[in-house]
């Protein structure tokens, strides 16, 4: 296996300068296509709306804390009798349980007397129309377990933000430093690849076997 030494390092460098328009050419021409390809794509955002839900002051159910009632609960949010009667509350919209499922998430913080129950979709409309229909659900399934009102819908979702994109952004960011590092890399394996003697060092095996060096001048 061949060992790569300073010599070759600069021989690199030198072809990397010697071909730096065809370098700067390519990286052009690749950016210009992979830009011109990315406007053509559709951009899909991933819309996020959240409701919040909260226990109402003064409930508890004897020494237990309002906050862990909450916390107690919290994972009904996401079983099938609260995602059925969201889903019941949204038929016309045509979603599934099961789509409700995976488009749902829960937050709080620490010994909070707020949970708040995120809904993400393509669509802004049915992200916030998902958010208000399972906390709905919510409040109402607590209620047939506990046979009290002691959870409530605290804001209802009015609007959707942006959480996610199709990364086009970022793509727009790496193109010309990979159109820039491909078109180096292709220069670097042709000179590697290349049969060309650029220094004397390639020829010496044995320096004890070199006698003279003759060059060959072009006028």
């Amino acid at each position: 296996m061949r060992e790569y030494t300073i010599e070759d390092i600069k021989t690199i460098l030198s072809s990397l300068l010697r071909n730096k328009l065809l370098i700067i050419l390519f990286t052009f021409a690749a950016t210009f296509g992979g830009l011109l390809y990315l406007a053509r794509q559709p951009v899909e955002h991933l819309y996020g709306a959240t409701a919040a839900v909260s226990v109402t002051f003064g409930a508890s159910q004897g020494q237990i804390p309002a906050a862990t009632i909450l916390a107690n609960y919290a994972d009904t949010i996401n079983s099938n009798l609260v995602c059925e009667y969201a889903a019941a509350l949204l038929m016309e919209e045509g979603v599934s349980v099961q789509q409700i499922q995976r488009m749902i998430s829960i937050s709080s913080e620490s010994n909070s007397y707020v949970l708040k129950i995120n809904a993400r979709n393509e669509s802004p409309r049915l992200a916030i129309l998902v958010a208000n229909a399972v906390a709905e659900g919510f409040v109402a399934q607590v209620a047939v377990i506990t046979g009290n009102n002691s959870i409530q819908i605290l804001d209802a979702a009015k609007s959707a933000d942006i959480v996610s994109s199709n990364g086009g952004s970022r793509l727009r960011l790496l193109i010309p430093a990979a159109a820039f590092a491909l078109a180096c890399a292709f220069v670097i394996v042709i000179e590697l690849l290349s049969s060309k003697i650029h220094t004397v060092r390639q020829c010496i095996i044995n320096e004890g076997e070199l006698l003279a060096v003759i060059p060959r001048v072009k006028n």
